[in-house]
């Protein structure tokens, strides 16, 4: 199979420039995550998710489905280098909504080192995240789409990615600087798509920024029966509420997986 760049960045609906700058960095992240959804229903569905280069980009490009932060970064790391930005990638602890102040590492970070300064460039988180790069700063806000972020040295964690909250500044994920090769994700993805505890086999997860916010399918509780239902949230233009559907069957889901997140399942 050719891995073409041209392919690539035609689905992600780049068609900006390819010199080596902060700026084109920016927009490739943003144009990723406008066009990527990011989705685990392989794992959810007992399927075997593969991180080399060229199953990713079958997957991604040609049958245009998403991915978990191990396939999504893992992809984008291998374009960016394919057009000539350095990249490292280091292993993260996922931090936001854990019970344990130190979970396993579970999450795959970029650093690419530009003359402008080090960037930090994600497309594989679910939640609400920047659409740029954080720059990698310490004890600096940093703004992306309203709200704050910032980088923290910690003796544990070494490097602390926290996200503003109306109760403060909250753990994000942290990482260490210790530069990891593309093997080194495969036994920590094995247990993600294998052991019995992991979040990715237990509940769908659907994600895609919009311009108008972002388009979610999630596991919700209702409060009085306690029973777990799926759910469609579709984010507003003008700030009006999210249009939120409740998803009572197999058809309507893979309706709302096409029309909402491009995905077709096969």
């Amino acid at each position: 199979m050719e891995l073409s760049l041209d392919k690539y960045l035609e689905r992600i609906g780049y068609t900006g420039s390819r010199e080596i700058n902060a700026e084109n960095l920016f927009a490739l992240q943003t144009a990723h995550l406008m066009h990527v959804p990011y989705e685990n229903l392989d794992i959810y569905n007992g399927r075997p998710v593969s991180l080399e280069i060229p199953a990713l980009y079958e997957k991604i490009v040609c049958r245009r489905r998403g991915g978990y932060c191990f396939e999504l970064n893992g992809l984008f790391g291998w374009l960016l280098k394919e057009l000539g930005y350095p990249v490292e990638e280091y292993f993260g602890r996922w931090l936001a909504g854990e019970p344990t102040p130190v979970p396993a590492r579970r999450h795959r970070v970029l650093r690419v080192r530009l003359p402008e300064g080090d960037f930090l460039p994600d497309v594989g988180i679910g939640r609400r995240a920047p659409l740029t790069p954080l720059r990698h700063l310490f004890d600096q806000p940093q703004e992306r789409e309203g709200v704050n972020y910032r980088l923290l040295r910690d003796p544990v964690q070494k490097v602390l990615v926290q996200q503003e909250t109306p109760n403060g500044y909250e753990n994000f994920f942290s990482f260490d600087e210790a530069p990891q090769q593309p093997v080194d994700f495969q036994y920590v993805n094995f247990y993600l798509g294998n052991h019995p505890d992991s979040i990715f086999r237990k509940v769908p997860m659907v994600h895609l920024p919009t311009a108008f916010g972002r388009n979610s399918i999630s596991v919700q509780q209702n409060p009085e029966s306690q029973r777990y239902f799926l759910q469609l949230s579709v984010d507003q233009p003008d700030g009006a509420p999210a249009i939120k559907t409740v998803i009572q069957d197999k058809m309507k889901f893979r309706e709302a997986l096409k029309t909402y997140f491009g995905i077709v399942l096969s």
